[in-house]
């Protein structure tokens, strides 16, 4: 992972890049890319949903029980604030509701060796389900939104990348 060196100017990541006192910054290199995956909106964790933490903490830090100290957690706030529109705002919204009805459909399942199947009400998975085609149809709308928005943007400074942009994604700069 290449560090942008003006990310260094703000104090959350600063705070990390300097109590790595070692040669190589291997801790802060893995906090770093935990922050990212953690907050950036375009993450590829994000289809782990509810269970991307721990993808994160397995795939990223070695450890299913990562917990992130008081400054990684500041850094993921600092990150999410400086990257944010109002459109990126909703769009994580959104994601989050989501996450939450696939959680309360997977509690509703029929699980037939515990339950018995007299028991068990299909109805509010039905009715969940009817809208779930158009619902996704219009998360898809506004992530293409939320995407274009950035390719969009004006670029501060000429172009440059944002703090942890790799320059082969960076469609805008190939235009």
């Amino acid at each position: 992972m290449e560090i942008e060196p003006r990310m260094l100017w703000i104090p959350e990541f600063k705070k990390l890049w300097e109590r790595d006192k070692s040669e190589k910054k291997l801790r802060a290199n893995k906090e770093f890319a935990y922050i990212y995956f953690m907050a950036d909106y375009k993450s590829e964790y994000n289809i782990y949903g509810i269970e991307k933490i721990k993808a994160i903490a397995e795939d990223i830090m070695d450890k299913a029980d990562y917990a992130p100290d008081e400054f990684v957690l500041a850094a993921i706030k600092k990150y999410e604030v400086l990257q944010e529109t109002f459109s990126m705002r909703y769009l994580k919204s959104i994601r989050e509701t989501i996450n939450s009805l696939m959680k309360f459909h997977d509690e509703l399942r029929f699980k037939s060796k515990s339950q018995n199947a007299i028991d068990y009400d299909p109805k509010p998975a039905i009715t969940g389900m009817k809208d779930i085609e158009t619902i996704l149809e219009k998360v898809e709308k506004w992530e293409k939104k939320v995407f274009s928005e950035e390719d969009n943007m004006k670029i501060r400074g000429g172009g440059n990348l944002g703090m942890f942009e790799d320059a082969n994604t960076a469609t805008w700069l190939k235009k």
